[in-house]
């Protein structure tokens, strides 16, 4: 009985928060394929050890979970023994590095003939690899924000350079922006960004905009992060929204809010102090410290398996003609509930049941989903 009420009730918020539930339009467009099962791998006889470059934008905590969830799938796929990730091939030139550092770091690992295959994390990153491509080394770019819109990809097709493998969904961050405008509605959403067009990715701020325009709400900008996105200027950008009204604010992918190596939350205290809702996508990793309410934008163990079957067939430990299974983006709701009473907030019924994770300090945990700790 409890189990139909349930359904029932998921069946009339999906009704009402449409784009939630079509998160899967389900417009996943992979570049060269899709998954192989364990069974499939196993098929395939070990082709030598592999020589594995990781060339990432900078130190980031998402890049070194979904790194971390690649290996772990290449080790349940028994192919990780079959692979070396050199040291010397491990590239991080930094947030701060200016474009000739990343693009001469790209054209090393480019020229290198002993380099099998090169994990790229970021859009930095995956641009400067790409100026510098040879059309030879498999690149398998993950974590870009926004691959159409950082010219990385076709937005129709998802296809890119021959030699390039990425998963894109089409639509996603629209989706993100109006799910949160449908669940707890806001008249000002604020958003900081370094004004770069990397900037403007990592932050989602087309997409922002676009949305802002068909529902009506008022995206307020703050422009002036420096390029390390440090916990300073994000302060700053901070007081400035707070200042002009907001009573809403994005948390994107900036360094400030990398809870590995700044504490986000005096940032969201001094937003909830002024009755701010606060908006997440990247999931249970802000909401856990205090964030009010996310939307996980990255499935990391599902997605780590999709990467490793990919680079398992590109390295020839998987035939071509094993057929694979396409990828689906499903996010997760999550929400705080010490946050939502620290600002009075009456959280909807629909919304606490359809919650796929929820932290509330006075009650034992409702619900926890396998993520990022």
């Amino acid at each position: 009985m409890l189990c139909l009420i349930r359904n029932t009730v998921i069946l009339i918020l999906c009704w009402s928060l449409a784009p939630l539930c079509l998160a899967a339009d389900n417009a996943s467009l992979v570049v060269d394929g899709d998954r192989p099962t364990l069974a499939d791998t196993r098929q395939a006889a070990p082709v030598g050890v592999k020589r594995i470059a990781y060339f990432e934008t900078g130190p980031y905590w998402e890049f070194s979970l979904l790194r971390a969830k690649v290996l772990e799938s290449l080790d349940r796929l028994h192919v990780l023994k079959h692979m070396e990730f050199p040291q010397s091939l491990h590239v991080s030139p930094g947030w701060g590095a200016d474009s000739s550092v990343y693009l001469a770091e790209a054209r090393k690992l480019m020229t290198d003939p002993s380099v099998d295959l090169i994990i790229s994390m970021g859009t930095v990153a995956t641009k400067a690899l790409l100026a510098e491509n040879n059309e030879r080394t498999p690149i398998v770019s993950i974590d870009v924000a926004d691959p159409v819109g950082a010219g990385i990809i076709d937005a129709e097709t998802g296809l890119g350079a021959v030699n390039l493998t990425l998963e894109y969904t089409r639509d996603k961050w629209q989706k993100v922006f109006v799910l949160f405008h449908q669940a707890l509605p806001f008249q000002k959403l604020g958003i900081l960004y370094h004004n770069s067009p990397e900037g403007r990715s990592y932050s989602n701020v087309n997409e922002a905009r676009e949305v802002a325009r068909d529902r009506g709400f008022t995206l307020v900008e703050y422009a002036d992060l420096d390029q390390e996105e440090s916990a300073q200027s994000c302060a700053e950008g901070v007081r400035s929204l707070i200042d002009q009204g907001v009573d809403a604010f994005y948390i994107s992918a900036l360094n400030c809010f990398d809870w590995t190596q700044e504490n986000p939350r005096k940032i969201f205290d001094a937003l909830h102090e002024q009755g701010i809702k606060t908006f997440a996508r990247d999931g249970s990793v802000h909401v856990r410290k205090g964030a009010l309410m996310g939307l996980s934008t990255l499935d990391y163990a599902p997605l780590g398996e999709f990467y490793a079957g990919r680079m398992a067939r590109l390295l020839g430990f998987v035939s071509e003609s094993v057929p694979m299974a396409e990828h689906q983006y499903s996010p997760k709701i999550t929400l705080n509930l010490d946050t939502a009473r620290e600002l009075n907030l009456d959280v909807p019924l629909v919304l606490l049941i359809t919650a796929d994770e929820i932290f509330d300090s006075s009650l034992a945990p409702i619900r926890i989903e396998s993520g990022a700790e």
